[in-house]
């Protein structure tokens, strides 16, 4: 809107998508003169003028109001379903006691709550056992029954990480889906986008393969290009989540990403993306980073190996510690809790539409480690690609001091 004064006339410029309209005119009822010589008395028709020309302004401010009322921009989505609810989770398909401990966690947390859960979003690493087909016990073992099917029941939406291309793993993962569409299991491309909900959306979700190493550089280039046009797509949700395996930044041994700081960084501040989501990391952490705009949100402590902090500079929160988030949305606050292995909340904060975050509720980060190289070669250690031969030289090369690392 412009507002423009010239000769005493009043004009008001509505600008929308950066073309005017809607002009509307008149005179202001006061207006404050400068120096000037008394007036002679008025006339009985300048007198009968005047009242006539003060009505129709007095008339003309209440509509201007009213206008300005009704007709200047908001953020808000009026087609908006009330509340949507997600969970999330990464690093998770170990088949060890902790996960088993993070999924009872979960089907309480879930009964207690008063609000249906719409959806999980899995952060990558999803089979760490090998996968010998749609058929392999581990699908029933590790996730159908693990994630109890009656009080967990809502999608599953898949992101790969690097364990999932082990033995191309991730090929099984996509022919599960699609030959068992009845599943909780949803996973229909290596990058796909999901509005929820699916008529009145509160959250534009764009779920992405940051295995960039595991990518041609046809694939990773027309991933970004896909990412840049659903990112400048004119918005039917009021939140975007952009969720992948690995972060961009990290207080743990995976320590900051530059790659995608580059590649999907650069996009997330152009467009405004509202929240990060990622594993990787096997522990939690919530990350504000100066001069960048989403929440980083890391939740891989699904179940698999706990992964140490090497730093506790940066949060407010970082804990190596299992469990999972829950995102609550509504149209104009997003809540976002950290709950952990024993049903307990660890981190609670807010996120107002225009980037704004409260901690409502926090516990202590974790030190970082006194040897972080150490802690950094006995985690990448650990796991090895099933890939790799099984045997290895009873004596190293003297030119390699340590193995040759791995991705944790």
């Amino acid at each position: 809107m412009a507002v423009v004064e010239k000769h005493g006339l009043i004009r008001i410029r509505f600008i929308k998508s950066g073309e005017p309209s809607n002009v509307i005119e008149g005179y202001p009822t006061c207006r404050a003169p400068g120096p000037s010589p008394l007036p002679s008395p008025p006339s009985t028709g300048e007198r009968e003028l005047a009242s006539s020309r003060w009505r129709w302004s007095s008339a003309l401010t209440n509509v201007l109001l009213l206008v300005l009322l009704f007709t200047t921009p908001v953020a808000s989505y009026a087609q908006s379903a009330p509340e949507l609810n997600l969970l999330a989770m990464g690093d998770w398909g170990e088949a060890k006691s902790a996960q088993s401990a993070v999924a009872q966690a979960m089907t309480n947390y879930v009964t207690a709550q008063t609000q249906p859960i719409d959806a999980m979003l899995l952060a990558g690493d999803n089979f760490y056992v090998p996968l010998s087909g749609v058929e392999d016990e581990a699908w029933q073992s590790l996730f159908e029954q693990m994630y109890d099917p009656k009080k967990l029941n809502f999608p599953f939406y898949v992101s790969l990480g690097n364990h999932d291309y082990d033995n191309a793993k991730f090929k099984i993962e996509l022919d599960y889906a699609r030959l068992h569409p009845k599943s909780r299991w949803k996973f229909p491309a290596r990058w796909y986008r999901i509005d929820l909900p699916a008529n009145k959306p509160l959250a534009m979700i764009l779920m992405l393969d940051s295995n960039q190493p595991n990518l041609s550089a046809a694939q990773w280039t027309e991933q970004i290009v896909w990412l840049d046009r659903e990112l400048a797509n004119p918005r039917n949700a009021p939140w975007v989540i952009c969720c992948a395996h690995h972060p961009l930044f990290s207080n743990g041994v995976a320590a900051d990403n530059g790659i995608l700081q580059r590649d999907w960084g650069t996009l997330f501040q152009k467009y405004h993306v509202d929240f990060y989501l990622c594993g990787h990391e096997h522990n939690l952490q919530h990350l504000e980073i100066p001069n960048w705009g989403p929440s980083f949100v890391l939740a891989g402590g699904g179940g698999a190996h706990s992964h140490p902090m090497l730093r506790n500079n940066r949060g407010p929160f970082s804990r190596s510690v299992y469990g999972f988030a829950h995102f609550e949305l509504t149209p104009a606050l997003a809540t976002v809790r950290y709950i952990g292995a024993d049903g307990n909340p660890l981190h609670i904060f807010q996120r107002t539409k225009a980037g704004q975050t409260t901690v409502l509720l926090n516990t202590k980060s974790d030190s970082p480690v006194d040897k972080p190289l150490e802690a950094i070669m006995g985690i990448y250690g650990r796991l090895r690609p099933q890939t790799q031969p099984t045997s290895q030289p009873t004596t190293m090369p003297t030119t390699q001091k340590f193995p040759a690392p791995i991705e944790p």
